[in-house]
Protein backbone atom coordinates (compact mmCIF):
# COMPACT_ATOMS: atom_id res chain seq x y z
CA UNK A 1 0.00 0.00 0.00
CA UNK A 2 1.23 3.51 -0.82
CA UNK A 3 1.14 5.99 2.07
CA UNK A 4 1.49 9.69 1.25
CA UNK A 5 2.29 12.65 3.49
CA UNK A 6 2.77 16.28 2.51
CA UNK A 7 3.52 19.66 4.04
CA UNK A 8 4.48 23.11 2.74
CA UNK A 9 8.01 24.08 3.78
CA UNK A 10 10.77 26.16 2.14
CA UNK A 11 8.12 27.71 -0.13
CA UNK A 12 7.58 24.24 -1.63
CA UNK A 13 5.30 21.28 -1.07
CA UNK A 14 7.29 18.38 0.32
CA UNK A 15 5.68 15.01 -0.39
CA UNK A 16 6.79 11.67 1.00
CA UNK A 17 5.47 8.39 -0.41
CA UNK A 18 6.12 5.02 1.23
CA UNK A 19 5.27 1.50 0.19
CA UNK A 20 4.39 -0.39 3.37
CA UNK A 21 1.54 -2.49 4.80
CA UNK A 22 -1.67 -0.68 5.74
CA UNK A 23 -1.05 -1.55 9.38
CA UNK A 24 2.05 0.70 9.36
CA UNK A 25 0.07 3.90 8.70
CA UNK A 26 0.34 5.40 12.19
CA UNK A 27 4.03 4.57 12.54
CA UNK A 28 4.76 5.99 9.09
CA UNK A 29 2.91 9.18 10.01
CA UNK A 30 5.31 9.64 12.94
CA UNK A 31 8.32 8.96 10.69
CA UNK A 32 7.06 11.50 8.12
CA UNK A 33 6.56 14.10 10.85
CA UNK A 34 10.15 13.59 11.98
CA UNK A 35 11.26 14.19 8.40
CA UNK A 36 9.13 17.33 8.08
CA UNK A 37 10.55 18.58 11.38
CA UNK A 38 14.08 18.17 10.04
CA UNK A 39 13.24 20.07 6.84
CA UNK A 40 11.80 22.91 8.92
CA UNK A 41 14.96 22.97 11.02
CA UNK A 42 17.11 23.15 7.90
CA UNK A 43 14.96 25.99 6.61
CA UNK A 44 15.78 28.02 9.76
CA UNK A 45 19.46 27.66 8.81
CA UNK A 46 19.41 28.00 5.03
CA UNK A 47 16.63 30.48 4.20
CA UNK A 48 17.84 34.03 3.58
CA UNK A 49 14.28 35.19 4.34
CA UNK A 50 14.51 34.17 8.02
CA UNK A 51 16.20 37.01 9.90
CA UNK A 52 18.34 34.94 12.27
CA UNK A 53 19.19 32.12 9.84
CA UNK A 54 22.79 31.33 8.98
CA UNK A 55 22.20 32.52 5.42
CA UNK A 56 20.79 35.87 6.56
CA UNK A 57 23.64 36.40 9.03
CA UNK A 58 26.19 35.65 6.32
CA UNK A 59 24.59 38.22 4.03
CA UNK A 60 24.90 40.89 6.72
CA UNK A 61 28.66 40.44 7.04
CA UNK A 62 30.99 43.27 6.06
CA UNK A 63 34.11 42.57 4.06
CA UNK A 64 36.63 40.74 6.26
CA UNK A 65 34.08 39.68 8.86
CA UNK A 66 33.24 36.04 9.53
CA UNK A 67 30.39 34.11 11.15
CA UNK A 68 30.20 30.67 12.74
CA UNK A 69 27.55 28.53 11.05
CA UNK A 70 25.96 25.17 11.68
CA UNK A 71 27.58 22.06 10.23
CA UNK A 72 24.63 21.59 7.87
CA UNK A 73 24.94 25.13 6.50
CA UNK A 74 28.66 24.65 6.02
CA UNK A 75 28.12 21.37 4.16
CA UNK A 76 25.48 22.95 1.91
CA UNK A 77 27.88 25.78 1.08
CA UNK A 78 30.65 23.27 0.40
CA UNK A 79 28.41 21.45 -2.08
CA UNK A 80 27.39 24.74 -3.68
CA UNK A 81 31.00 25.80 -4.13
CA UNK A 82 31.90 22.41 -5.58
CA UNK A 83 28.96 22.85 -7.96
CA UNK A 84 30.31 26.25 -9.01
CA UNK A 85 33.66 24.69 -9.81
CA UNK A 86 32.24 21.71 -11.71
CA UNK A 87 29.83 23.83 -13.79
CA UNK A 88 32.42 26.49 -14.61
CA UNK A 89 30.42 29.05 -12.68
CA UNK A 90 27.02 28.49 -14.29
CA UNK A 91 25.71 27.46 -10.88
CA UNK A 92 26.63 29.99 -8.20
CA UNK A 93 25.01 30.45 -4.80
CA UNK A 94 26.64 33.90 -4.61
CA UNK A 95 25.30 34.95 -8.01
CA UNK A 96 24.31 38.51 -7.04
CA UNK A 97 27.47 39.29 -5.09
CA UNK A 98 29.83 41.94 -6.49
CA UNK A 99 32.27 40.60 -9.07
CA UNK A 100 35.73 39.91 -7.71
CA UNK A 101 39.03 38.66 -9.06
CA UNK A 102 38.63 35.34 -10.85
CA UNK A 103 40.88 33.65 -8.31
CA UNK A 104 38.84 34.91 -5.34
CA UNK A 105 35.32 33.89 -4.38
CA UNK A 106 32.97 36.35 -2.62
CA UNK A 107 33.23 34.24 0.54
CA UNK A 108 35.66 31.76 2.04
CA UNK A 109 34.85 28.63 4.03
CA UNK A 110 36.95 28.13 7.13
CA UNK A 111 37.03 25.28 9.62
CA UNK A 112 37.64 24.82 13.36
CA UNK A 113 34.97 25.96 13.90
CA UNK A 114 32.86 26.07 10.72
CA UNK A 115 32.93 29.68 9.61
CA UNK A 116 32.15 31.78 6.56
CA UNK A 117 34.32 34.82 5.88
CA UNK A 118 33.02 37.61 3.67
CA UNK A 119 35.47 38.80 0.99
CA UNK A 120 33.35 41.58 -0.54
CA UNK A 121 30.95 44.32 0.42
CA UNK A 122 27.27 43.47 -0.09
CA UNK A 123 27.67 39.70 -0.04
CA UNK A 124 24.58 37.91 -1.37
CA UNK A 125 24.34 34.16 -0.74
CA UNK A 126 21.17 32.39 -1.89
CA UNK A 127 20.85 28.67 -1.19
CA UNK A 128 17.43 28.39 -2.83
CA UNK A 129 18.94 26.68 -5.85
CA UNK A 130 20.29 23.80 -3.81
CA UNK A 131 18.45 23.96 -0.49
CA UNK A 132 15.46 21.74 -1.29
CA UNK A 133 17.63 19.03 -2.80
CA UNK A 134 20.04 19.28 0.11
CA UNK A 135 17.11 18.87 2.51
CA UNK A 136 15.90 15.75 0.69
CA UNK A 137 19.38 14.25 0.90
CA UNK A 138 19.57 15.04 4.62
CA UNK A 139 16.27 13.37 5.49
CA UNK A 140 16.67 10.33 3.23
CA UNK A 141 18.37 8.25 5.98
CA UNK A 142 15.51 8.81 8.46
CA UNK A 143 13.01 6.28 7.06
CA UNK A 144 15.81 3.74 6.70
CA UNK A 145 16.43 3.95 10.46
CA UNK A 146 12.87 2.71 10.99
CA UNK A 147 13.05 -0.03 8.35
CA UNK A 148 11.32 1.79 5.49
CA UNK A 149 13.48 1.65 2.38
CA UNK A 150 10.72 1.85 -0.25
CA UNK A 151 10.19 5.60 -0.53
CA UNK A 152 9.95 8.55 -2.90
CA UNK A 153 10.77 11.99 -1.51
CA UNK A 154 9.71 15.10 -3.45
CA UNK A 155 10.07 18.87 -3.16
CA UNK A 156 7.27 20.09 -5.42
CA UNK A 157 7.44 18.17 -8.68
CA UNK A 158 10.77 19.75 -9.59
CA UNK A 159 13.10 17.74 -7.34
CA UNK A 160 12.62 14.07 -6.52
CA UNK A 161 14.75 11.54 -4.69
CA UNK A 162 13.82 7.88 -5.12
CA UNK A 163 14.97 5.21 -2.71
CA UNK A 164 14.00 1.54 -3.19
CA UNK A 165 10.98 1.02 -5.47
CA UNK A 166 7.55 -0.26 -4.40
CA UNK A 167 7.22 -4.01 -4.05
CA UNK A 168 7.16 -5.84 -7.39
CA UNK A 169 7.94 -2.61 -9.27
CA UNK A 170 11.05 -1.53 -11.17
CA UNK A 171 10.81 1.99 -9.81
CA UNK A 172 8.56 4.80 -8.63
CA UNK A 173 6.35 6.03 -11.46
CA UNK A 174 6.77 9.75 -12.13
CA UNK A 175 5.91 12.02 -15.04
CA UNK A 176 8.27 14.73 -16.25
CA UNK A 177 6.48 17.66 -17.87
CA UNK A 178 7.65 18.48 -21.37
CA UNK A 179 6.65 21.24 -23.76
CA UNK A 180 4.60 18.77 -25.81
CA UNK A 181 3.30 16.51 -23.04
CA UNK A 182 4.90 14.37 -20.38
CA UNK A 183 7.47 11.61 -20.16
CA UNK A 184 6.76 8.64 -17.89
CA UNK A 185 9.74 7.31 -15.95
CA UNK A 186 10.40 4.81 -13.19
CA UNK A 187 12.90 6.08 -10.62
CA UNK A 188 14.97 3.84 -8.37
CA UNK A 189 17.87 4.90 -6.15
CA UNK A 190 18.39 8.14 -8.05
CA UNK A 191 17.46 11.81 -8.01
CA UNK A 192 16.05 14.09 -10.69
CA UNK A 193 15.61 17.85 -10.74
CA UNK A 194 14.07 20.31 -13.18
CA UNK A 195 15.00 23.93 -13.82
CA UNK A 196 13.04 26.39 -15.91
CA UNK A 197 10.96 29.55 -15.78
CA UNK A 198 7.60 28.27 -17.03
CA UNK A 199 6.22 27.68 -13.50
CA UNK A 200 7.88 30.22 -11.17
CA UNK A 201 8.83 32.85 -13.71
CA UNK A 202 12.21 34.59 -13.78
CA UNK A 203 14.08 33.23 -10.77
CA UNK A 204 17.29 31.83 -12.31
CA UNK A 205 20.14 34.27 -12.69
CA UNK A 206 22.54 33.86 -15.61
CA UNK A 207 25.88 34.63 -13.99
CA UNK A 208 27.73 34.83 -17.30
CA UNK A 209 25.34 37.35 -18.85
CA UNK A 210 24.57 39.08 -15.52
CA UNK A 211 20.84 38.96 -16.12
CA UNK A 212 17.78 36.93 -15.18
CA UNK A 213 17.19 34.01 -17.52
CA UNK A 214 14.01 34.15 -19.59
CA UNK A 215 14.36 30.69 -21.10
CA UNK A 216 11.02 28.92 -21.09
CA UNK A 217 12.36 25.44 -21.82
CA UNK A 218 12.93 22.92 -19.05
CA UNK A 219 16.16 21.16 -18.19
CA UNK A 220 16.08 17.86 -16.30
CA UNK A 221 19.11 16.39 -14.65
CA UNK A 222 19.68 13.01 -13.00
CA UNK A 223 22.27 12.46 -10.27
CA UNK A 224 23.07 10.31 -7.27
CA UNK A 225 21.90 13.03 -4.88
CA UNK A 226 19.12 15.60 -5.05
CA UNK A 227 21.54 18.47 -4.37
CA UNK A 228 23.73 17.42 -7.29
CA UNK A 229 20.66 17.14 -9.53
CA UNK A 230 19.57 20.70 -8.62
CA UNK A 231 23.01 22.07 -9.36
CA UNK A 232 23.35 20.39 -12.73
CA UNK A 233 19.79 21.20 -13.86
CA UNK A 234 20.35 24.90 -13.17
CA UNK A 235 23.66 24.88 -15.02
CA UNK A 236 22.20 22.81 -17.84
CA UNK A 237 19.38 25.28 -18.40
CA UNK A 238 21.83 28.16 -18.76
CA UNK A 239 24.16 26.33 -21.12
CA UNK A 240 21.51 25.12 -23.60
Amino acid sequence: MIHEFRDEIMKAVFTFRFDAPESEAMRLSAVAEEMFYEVRRLETLLSRFIEDSDAARINRLSCGESAVVAAETFRCLELAEEGTRLTNGYFDAAYLSPAVDAALRPFTLLTKPHRVRCEVESLHVDLGGIGKGFALDCIAPIPLLYGYSRALLCADSSTMLALEPPENKQGWEVFLKLDDGAQRLELCNTAVSCSGTSVKGEHIFDVKRREWSTKTNRCYSFADTAAEAEISSTAGLLTH
